[in-house]
């Protein structure tokens, strides 16, 4: 049976905050344990990690994808636009006649004097090799800007007041802008990431990092830590890739009912030791069934056949990429819009590109909500600038909640906001005692001295 849920202490919990990338979380982690020197202190400092392994509680899955991240690996990336999709597809619809952004119109063009076919056969026999394709870095940049246009028109047909909609829609929309940041990422420093490592070790360095699976195995069920990283160095897989596998195996219940996150871990480091494809035991529901088929996931004589390569990742994530489990065959519905919307919060791209969609700016609340949680000054001067976005019934509270933002939204977007016309004079009085901007404050009670 799993242990009960423990809270995290604090400087483990950047480990579990799911606001913060596994990237960030991971390389946070690190810098604490290399600070602490103790033996013991630093099996204190893990305990809570291996605790939320050895339980089922969500944060259990944010630890999981913390310490087995291995960053941007090209071969994953490379296996999902080898046939470059998004660029044929929008080369089809552009010569169909749609009008795209100058910027993807740009990258067509380029596209249309490159041979692509032979470009598709040099990437497949580049991920045979398992070397990568310097030389084709260039499609790397094309795709990801005909990544980048679809899902900028994705958001913008999306219907914010459809939730089970937008419980499909925002995975994709999320994994497809994450996709495009790393392939242009690819396109750039495509050599020094050709051999991606753990994160784990990158950021500790061998002597630490032995010190720390050292430590873990102490631990209740931590002794799996350091055979499962050696697994996961081979395989690398992708942090959604993880939590995607954790729902196929949470739907079918495997590798038993109750499972922990480390028996999720195993199972599946186990089953894809050898390759990346593994035929699974299973006696579904027909609502399993055709939930995982969807899904990427044939079925075979006696289970399912799980082909990394294949998953649709959207399908079997929720709107955080995190892993689901099914009611009644199908995934539980979204808490509500904002908590969608604010799920993508750093997310610049897409969070403009739901921002330009008119359904979306009619909700009230949802413009106000996006001020106060994004730490973007690029988002937050957009929505400055954008009439739509701070005028309205829906978004009366937007200019008092810029003018309390701590991000440097610059004053020359913010000034125009200082009046009784976009804010009332109690809030005025208060943000020129208390907002966090020294200039907004003296504006604010030079405005209020003059009226």
């Amino acid at each position: 049976m799993a242990a009960g849920p423990q809270p995290l202490n604090e400087p483990a919990w950047v480990a579990a905050d799911a606001r913060l990338s596994e990237a960030e979380r991971c390389e946070r982690l690190c810098e604490i344990f290399k600070n602490v020197e103790l033996p013991d202190m630093r099996q204190r400092l893990l305990a809570p990690l291996a605790a939320a392994l050895a339980d089922r509680a969500p944060e259990g899955e944010t630890v999981a994808r913390t310490l087995f991240f291995v960053g941007t690996t090209w071969e994953n990336q490379v296996a999902r636009v080898a046939a470059l999709p998004h660029l044929q597809r929008m080369l089809q619809r552009h010569g169909n006649g749609l009008q795209v952004k100058d910027s993807c119109a740009q990258a067509l063009e380029a596209a249309r004097r490159l041979d692509l076919p032979a470009y598709r056969q040099a990437l497949r026999a580049a991920l045979d090799s398992h070397r990568f394709p310097a030389e084709l870095a260039p499609v790397f940049a094309l795709e990801a800007q005909a990544l980048r246009e679809r899902t900028h028109r994705l958001a913008d047909a999306a219907d914010p007041y459809s939730m089970r909609a937008m419980a499909r829609l925002l995975p994709r929309l999320r994994l497809y802008d994450e996709l495009a940041d790393r392939l242009d990422l690819l396109s750039r420093e495509g050599a020094a990431l050709a051999v991606p490592d753990l994160g784990l070790l990158k950021l500790l360095g061998e002597k630490e990092y032995d010190r720390f699976c050292q430590t873990f195995a102490r631990l209740p069920g931590g002794a799996e830590l350091g055979r499962l990283l050696a697994i996961q160095s081979v395989r690398q897989l992708d942090p959604p890739q993880v939590s995607a596998l954790f729902t196929v195996s949470r739907v079918l219940g495997l590798p038993e009912a109750e499972a922990t996150w480390w028996n999720h871990l195993s199972f599946w480091l186990d089953l894809f030791q050898p390759g990346t494809t593994a035929t699974i035991p299973a006696r579904p529901t027909s609502a399993q069934t055709k939930f995982l088929n969807r899904a990427g996931i044939a079925s075979v004589p006696g289970g399912f056949e799980v082909s990394l390569a294949h998953l649709d990742l959207a399908v079997l994530l929720d709107a955080e990429t995190a892993s689901v489990a099914l009611v009644d065959g199908r995934k539980p519905p979204p808490p509500d819009w904002k908590g969608l919307v604010l799920s993508n919060i750093t997310r610049e791209t897409l969070l403009v590109s739901l921002l330009n969609n008119p359904k979306v700016v009619r909700v009230p609340g949802l413009v106000e909500a996006v001020v106060i949680n994004c730490r973007s000054s690029q988002v937050l001067s957009f929505i400055a600038q954008k009439r739509e976005l701070h005028t309205g019934h829906q978004n009366k509270g937007v200019p008092a909640a810029l003018l309390r933002g701590r991000v440097k939204v610059p004053m020359t977007l913010l000034r125009r906001f200082i009046h009784l016309r976009f804010v009332s004079r109690a809030d005025l009085k208060e943000i020129a005692q208390r907002a966090p901007r020294p200039e907004v404050a003296k504006e604010a009670a030079d405005y209020l001295a003059s009226i």
